[in-house]
């Protein structure tokens, strides 16, 4: 399944929002899809599925009203937060390798 993924994503943004019409084993594409197929999506699947679509709203840089949506799957997020973590623990090493005291 993280192949087609992988594959769908290296393809470009050329085609459906849904590749199957099975949500459980669909390869699904949150930013072409309306807030209204994102329901419909996710009614059949449980929050922890990989494919359940999550959003997150945030407040644009600069302006006290705008908002900004990062519609994502479970999946994609995990893999986020891992790569995040993993880049900040590299930092964190390299940072701790260099303050050591040489007087």
């Amino acid at each position: 399944m993280f192949a087609t993924l992988a594959a769908t994503l290296l393809l470009g943004t050329a085609g459906p929002a849904v590749v199957t019409s099975d949500p459980a084993t669909a390869v699904v594409d949150p930013k072409k899809m309306s807030q209204a197929e994102i329901r419909a999506h996710n009614a059949t699947l449980p929050r922890t599925h990989p494919n359940y679509i999550r959003c997150v709203r945030s407040a644009a840089i600069g302006s006290l009203v705008a908002r900004n949506y990062s519609c994502r799957t479970v999946a994609q997020w995990d893999a986020a937060d891992r790569a995040g973590n993993d880049e900040m623990r590299r930092v964190a090493d390299a940072m701790a390798s260099k303050a050591t005291n040489t007087n």
